[in-house]
């Protein structure tokens, strides 16, 4: 299977465990996904799909947010900058200097 038929299989089935969870107005979080894709995978036939569906599980489980804010990724441990903050600033920290208008 080519790279880019695995990244749209990728696509495809976590897009199918997403739609299931916000049509049973159920939570979308990373639990909830696993659980869904763990639910896909067994009722799946097509072994190509049941293949992907178990690296899928595997990958997220493991790649899993922890509720202290730490990413685990394997056995290293990467405390994330602002685990109580969800907002994160796009162009970096700096903030405008003062009130003064340019226009």
């Amino acid at each position: 299977m080519k790279s880019s038929d695995i990244e749209q299989l990728t696509d495809e089935l976590i897009g199918e465990a997403v739609l299931s969870l916000l049509h049973e107005n159920g939570p979308i979080n990373t639990l909830s996904l696993i659980a869904r894709l763990q639910t896909m995978k067994s009722n799946e036939q097509e072994r190509q799909r049941i293949e992907m569906l178990a690296r899928l599980i595997d990958e997220i489980s493991h790649s899993h947010i922890t509720p202290a804010g730490e990413q685990e990724e394997g056995k290293q441990v990467i405390r994330k900058k602002e685990a109580e903050d969800n907002v994160y600033p796009l162009f970096g920290d700096r903030q405008r200097q003062g009130r003064s208008k340019k226009h």
